[in-house]
This record gives structure tokens, sequence and C-alpha cells, in this order.
């Protein structure tokens, strides 16, 4: 029959049941099996029905195990249950056991198809309320798969979602300590650059700018927690953890250096002016968590570390990378090499000691400090 409505039957396949057989006689309802308990997951994995009937006389299992099985289970987890017996003794029992709805085997055949139907519209409703809530969610994971790619490489932002408890941190207003290396890498000439160009061509090259800066951050699986004026502030290790992170930093360091020469190039012989870029990089532990308001939250890292590194990336001239003795520590314990040269110890205003910082120098050093 066509658009018929389709039972499965937990009870004994060998004997069937009678009763059922002539309720559903010439009607749009139609017995599609009859398995025993064993055997019900499997039947409505494999050919799922409209409905589920558990004849309580003939199967002795459990009723609150089969419920249990039946509701734990994906691909039955939505379907109506109804209990059939020849008694209504176990009508409690059964609604206690998870049953949706319990008829006794002599019901009258017209109320037995208005039950059904019943549970039909239920199931059905049930199963359109959890189609929209799955759609939602899926929705709401691609949002935030998206949002999360402005920010941190793809395969960070996959992991965090694929791991609740990490994704519940990062949403929480936890705020955490964590070990990270923190860069900052700033535009020298940007100052004399925006004096001569209209604002929409500013704007322009300051996107050439931080796409570059961002896809080699996200190549090193770094996080962007801020882009403002001419200037990109990135972590590594933080929201994940990185044990080498202060190494990727400086490997993305350099590759930005190198980068970047091809772009002031092409953007001199567009514009006729020189720039450059200056990193700075430490390493040590920042909070990272969501700051703000409540009408405004970012989530961003903050610290004494992140303080310094702000002061070498401001302190490094165009074509140089700074970092300080911590990330030296760091690349020296794993027996990394980058070549830096030793500078004079730098003096940060509110520290009474200085600190040692090294350099990183590419082969196209331009100076646009002003001369004194």
């Amino acid at each position: 029959m066509l658009n018929a409505f389709r039972l499965l039957v937990v009870g004994d396949p060998v004997n069937g049941n009678a009763a059922l057989t002539r309720l559903v006689a010439n009607s749009d309802i139609v017995i599609d099996a009859i398995v025993p308990h064993t055997e019900v997951i499997a039947r409505a994995t494999d050919r799922a029905p409209d409905l589920i009937v558990v004849d309580i006389d003939a199967d002795t299992h459990p009723l609150s195990q089969i419920c249990d099985a039946l509701k734990a289970n994906p691909a039955t987890v939505f379907l109506p249950l109804l209990a059939v017996g020849k008694s209504a003794r176990l009508r409690l029992s059964a609604f206690t056991a998870g049953i949706d709805d319990y008829l006794t085997s002599s019901v009258r055949r017209e109320e037995f198809h208005v039950r059904v139907h019943a549970l039909l519209r239920t199931s059905a409703a049930r199963r359109q309320l959890a189609a929209q809530q799955l759609a939602a969610e899926v929705r709401q994971r691609e949002h935030i798969r998206t949002a999360f790619r402005r920010y941190i490489s793809p395969k960070l932002a996959d992991r965090i979602l694929a791991e609740p408890q990490l994704r519940d941190t990062l949403f929480s207003d936890a705020r955490a300590s964590k070990h990270a290396a923190v860069m900052f890498a700033d535009m020298r000439g940007f100052t004399g650059i925006s004096e001569h160009l209209n604002p929409a061509a500013v704007v322009e090259l300051l996107n050439e700018f931080f796409a570059l800066l961002t896809d080699i951050t996200f190549e090193y699986d770094g996080t962007v927690f801020n882009m403002a004026g001419d200037s990109l502030m990135g972590g590594f290790g933080v929201p994940v953890e990185q044990s080498d992170g202060a190494l990727r930093a400086i490997r993305a360091g350099q590759r930005m250096l190198q980068e970047f020469h091809a772009l002031a190039d092409r953007w001199k012989e567009r514009h006729g002016f020189e720039t450059g870029l200056g990193i700075g990089v430490n390493a040590g532990e920042v909070i990272a968590g969501n700051v703000g308001s409540p009408a405004h939250m970012s989530y961003t890292i903050i610290g004494d570390t992140v303080n310094v590194a702000s002061r070498l990336g401001q302190r490094a001239r165009a074509g140089e990378l700074l970092f300080s003795q911590s990330v030296k520590a760091a690349l020296d314990a794993t027996g990394v090499d980058v070549g830096a040269l030793p500078l004079p110890p730098l003096v940060l205003r509110g520290r009474s000691n200085p600190i040692d910082i090294y350099c990183v120098p590419s082969d196209r050093r331009v100076d646009f400090r002003p001369a004194h």
C-alpha cells in the first residue's frame, strides 16, 4: 500500500500477533516486521518504521531495558513506542518504563487507529523539531568556524570546535594563565604613506599588509589577537598550547620579513615611497580571556609579556626581528640557532633592570627613525 504507516513489532516472530493483524487490516497501517527485542535496533536502523509496538505478552525481556535501548539509539530515539497487552495490569509500569501509549489487544479498531495516528503526529513533530534544532546547530557551528578562521588558523579552529572542553573554556568568562610567545609586527613609514595617499588607497594598502601577515601567522598555527593602525599582534601557544610556540613565532617573523620585501617593492613602484617591517617577539605567561564590557567583548591576551613584546616591536628597525632572552632560552632548549645577534640591553620604562635582547636581521634594513 502506498503511503502506508509501517509498524515494527517487538514480539514473537514465529507466532505473530493475531490481534494486531486484525486491528490494522484494510487500513493505512501495516505490520512491516515482527522481531525479538535483540533485533529491533538493527531492523529499525536498516529500515526505519513509523512506530514501534511492543507486545509485552510475547516478549519476557524487561520493558524498561527495551525502552532505554530504543531511546538511547539515534535511529530510534524519536520513534513513538506503543505497548500492547492482553490486560491493563501492566499499564502503569509500561508508562514508567518509557512507553508513549498503552492499549489492550481488545481495544476497538476505531480507537486503535485514532491513538496510533495521534502517536504518529507526535512523532512527526518530534522529528521536525529535531531537524530544526540540528539545522540551527549546524548554522551556528559554521558561523563560529567562519568567525574563528578570521583570527586563528583553520586547523586550530577545527580542533577547538572538535573539543567541547576547549571550546567551552574559550567562550567562558574565565581568564586563564597561558605560556605563549607574543609577536608584534609594525609597519615602518606608515605615517608618511597616509599623508600622501587618499584614505581609500591607504585602506587598500593596509588590507594587503594585514592579509600577508595574517596568512603567515595562520601558516604557523598562530592566533591574530589584534590589528590596529599599522600593527598586528599575534600569539603562539594560545588558546591551544604549543610546546614550540617561541620557534613558531620566530619562523613566522622571519617569513614575514622575507615576504614583506616583495610587497614593499610593489608599493614603491606603484606609489614611489619606501616602507619596511619591524617585529618584536617575547615569551612568557599571559592572561587569555574575554575582555571588555557586557555590550562588547573580545578574546585577547594581556600581561607584562605582551607589553615587552610591544616595546620590542616598536624598537625594531625596518627589516629587523628583535626577541627577548626568554625566547632565546626556548630556542636554545630545542637546539635551534636562528643566527641572532646580541644587542645592548634594552631599558624599559617602569623597570629597574634592563632586558637582554637579540636581533635577527634581514638583508634589507632601513632606519625610519628621525636623525638626532
